[in-house]
Order: C-alpha cells, then sequence, then structure tokens
C-alpha cells in the first residue's frame, strides 16, 4: 500500500509517497522527518511518468556525478543537486530516491520503484553497474556527456527542419486559400459568360469545391491517420517494425538513420566500455538505444552469439549485418588490437560528421525542392484560372 506524505526535513518542507503495510509502517520509516500529513494513495488514483528533456536529465546526472566525485555520500549529493535544479518533476524525483535511500534501498531500486519521471532503460541498467562496480560517479558523467551529445545533434536537426516546414505549412494554407476562396469568386465570372471552360479549369473548380464542403471531414480524417499511426507505431512491435523496415530502403534516408544508429551504439559502448563496464554488458545496453527495430533485431541476434563465445564481428556477419561493411570491419580491428573503447569512440564521430554532412545536404536540396512545388502548384491554379480569359480575349 502507498501513502503520500507531506513533512518538514531541516526546516525545509518536503513531500512524497512511501510503500508499507500500514500507516504506523509507513510513519515509522519517515521517523527522521517532522510529518504534517500522511494519507494512504487511493486505488483509483493514477500515477504517470513524465518525460524530461534531455537537456534537463543531463544536468541533474552530471551535478550528481561531480558531487559523488568529490567524495560526497550519495544522501547528501541528492540533496545538493536539488537545489541547482528548476524542474519540480526532478525535484520531487530526488526527494523521493532520498527517501528511499534514507530508509536503505540502493539508488537503482529507488530509480526502479519510482513513479514520477521516465528514464531511458539504458541509465537505469548503467546506474546499477555502476553501483555495483564502485563507479558511480563515473557512469553519471560519462551519461551525461552521452546525453548532452544527443541533445545537441537532435537540436541541429531540429532547427535544420524548421524553415522546411515552415514553407509546407505555408504553402498548404496559401494553396487552400486560393482554392475555397479566390477560386469560387472568379468562377461566378465565367458562369455568367456561360463559357464551355478547359479540362484543367475544371479540375481546379471542382478541387475548390471538394475542399470547400469537405474540410473539416478532411482535417478529422488527417488528425485521425497520425494519432492512429503514432498509436501503433508506439504500441505494436509488428507495425514498427514494418514501417522501420520500409524506412530502410528509402535511399537517401536509409543512410542518414544508419549513420545515426550506429553512430549512437558506437558512442554509448565507448562511454560504457570507459566506465569501466565489461565489453558484452556495454554492447547489450548500447542496443538498447537503438531505435529502428529493424536494425535493434540483428544488433539482438548478434549479442546472443557473443554471450554464446563468439567475438561481436563474426557475429554480426553471421546473423546478416548488411547495412554498413566498414562497421563490422572496424568491430573486428577494435577486438584485435585490444582498444575496443577508443576505436568505437572515433568511429562514432565519424558517423555523427557523416549524419550531419547527410542531413545539411538533404535539407539544403529540400529548400529549393519545397519552393519549386509550391510555385508549381499555384502557378498551376493561376494557369487554370488565366485560360478561359485568354479564350474570350481570342474569341473577341
Amino acid at each position: 500500500m502507498r501513502f503520500r506524505y507531506k513533512a518538514f526535513d531541516k526546516n525545509r518542507k518536503v513531500q512524497g509517497e512511501i510503500e508499507a503495510g500500514s500507516i504506523e509502517e509507513a510513519k515509522r520509516k519517515i521517523s527522521h522527518l517532522v510529518i504534517i500529513d500522511i494519507k494512504p494513495v487511493r486505488s483509483f488514483q493514477i500515477s504517470i511518468k513524465k518525460r524530461v528533456s534531455k537537456k534537463e536529465l543531463a544536468k541533474m546526472l552530471n551535478v550528481l556525478g561531480l558531487y559523488l566525485k568529490a567524495s560526497i555520500p550519495l544522501p547528501n549529493a541528492i540533496n545538493l543537486t536539488k537545489r541547482q535544479l528548476e524542474n519540480t518533476k526532478l525535484v520531487k524525483f530526488l526527494d523521493f530516491l532520498h527517501t528511499q535511500i534514507k530508509e536503505g534501498q540502493s539508488l537503482y531500486s529507488a530509480i526502479e520503484s519510482q513513479k514520477i519521471i521516465k528514464l531511458p532503460k539504458y541509465i537505469v541498467n548503467s546506474i546499477k553497474i555502476g553501483e555495483e562496480s564502485g563507479k558511480l560517479d563515473v557512469v553519471l558523467l560519462e551519461m551525461a556527456k552521452f546525453l548532452k551529445e544527443e541533445e545537441k545533434i537532435a537540436s541541429k536537426t531540429l532547427q535544420a527542419l524548421i524553415y522546411p516546414a515552415f514553407i509546407i505549412i505555408v504553402s498548404i494554407f496559401m494553396i487552400a486559400f486560393m482554392l475555397t476562396t479566390v477560386v469560387p469568386k472568379i468562377v461566378k465570372i465565367f458562369e455568367n459568360l456561360h463559357q464551355q471552360l478547359p479540362p484543367i479549369t475544371k479540375f481546379v473548380i471542382e478541387s475548390g469545391n471538394f475542399l470547400q464542403k469537405n474540410f473539416v471531414p478532411i482535417i478529422l480524417f488527417t488528425l485521425l491517420i497520425v494519432t492512429l499511426y503514432s498509436f501503433l507505431y508506439q504500441k505494436s512491435k509488428k507495425f514498427k517494425l514494418l514501417v522501420d523496415s520500409i524506412i530502410l530502403k528509402l535511399p537517401i534516408v536509409r543512410k542518414i538513420v544508419i549513420s545515426k544508429e550506429l553512430g549512437r551504439f558506437s558512442y554509448l559502448t565507448y562511454v560504457l566500455t570507459n566506465s569501466g563496464i565489461n565489453y558484452v554488458t556495454a554492447i547489450n545496453l548500447a542496443a538498447n538505444t537503438i531505435e529502428n527495430d529493424r536494425i535493434k533485431s540483428v544488433f539482438r541476434h548478434a549479442i546472443q552469439e557473443v554471450v554464446e563465445g563468439k567475438r561481436f564481428s563474426h557475429a554480426l556477419h553471421k546473423v546478416g549485418f548488411r547495412f554498413d561493411k566498414s562497421f563490422v570491419q572496424a568491430i573486428a580491428l577494435a577486438e584485435e588490437t585490444g582498444e575496443t573503447g577508443n576505436i568505437l569512440g572515433n568511429i562514432s564521430q565519424i558517423y555523427f560528421e557523416e549524419n550531419e554532412s547527410r542531413i545539411n545536404t538533404l535539407l539544403s536540396l529540400l529548400e529549393p525542392l519545397m519552393i519549386i512545388l509550391v510555385g508549381g502548384a499555384i502557378g498551376f491554379i493561376v494557369t487554370a484560372l488565366l485560360l478561359p480569359m485568354f479564350s474570350m480575349n481570342i474569341l473577341q
């Protein structure tokens, strides 16, 4: 049974939840606090884990790691970290961890039992290994570094996509406005003249009429399709695997996705091995960060071969890894020389740079393409409206 409490901890008000068999047991567990209020959490209340941005999560892990590196005990380090955070969810999360650790739980156990924020599984598993190996400070700092790199890449991609997205949205509204507002007004002129209209003019007029009559259903249908796609992609493994497999067949997108996934895998493996985590565990945790299920399934089969005693490079070759031959060659070289961490760190940087270059090239081609498409669509509508006018002039 869970109990929600409010209390004072050294003149500072705190609140949280605790698991106990009875209210008396709950009070005993937090006897170090001055309790203001404590009551059971009702069964119908649902606690939903909230996602936290990678930037905020990286800051929290970095600060906590630095305090631990300075040999500050974990409970004190958590309290000090709280004071440097502005996100209320993270503060509540650290409050919960502090309470659980004071009760004798490990950091990993406390994180597993919390229902406040959603943490990536590879971070939770890395923390567990860091605690067991006595290198928790190193793991936290490396995880923070990894999240910062992820956030930096995502931020660059988002910034680069803003302009093409803006062009697409403006063009859709502009074309819709012309079809629903401008075209009907000009159509009235043609109707009064009782003139035979060209096929493309009829097509534009009918398109405008259709859009005007069915605007709301079209919007609702589009939202339904997007919602259904999003739901199936998140909940159906078969659907996600199908979509991810199709993505890997698209000429330009394929290389971008592969570079992104292999770069992330390589970098995280490098980070984990440098944190003292053994190679097999590191590649297993790194494989969990792969977002494309088609690539992830190949890695999972390969890791199973590694657990059975094979080299990772041989295992990748055996399970039919065909995404990038140079990656397998780099893994083989790393295993032969014993410089796995350093080589993976270098190839991750190569992949990140290649991916950035490909994305920039794609976006530089996408911008003029969008302008041509928008100009072509508007030009088609204008031409369709002008053709009858030219016919009138010729007849006169």
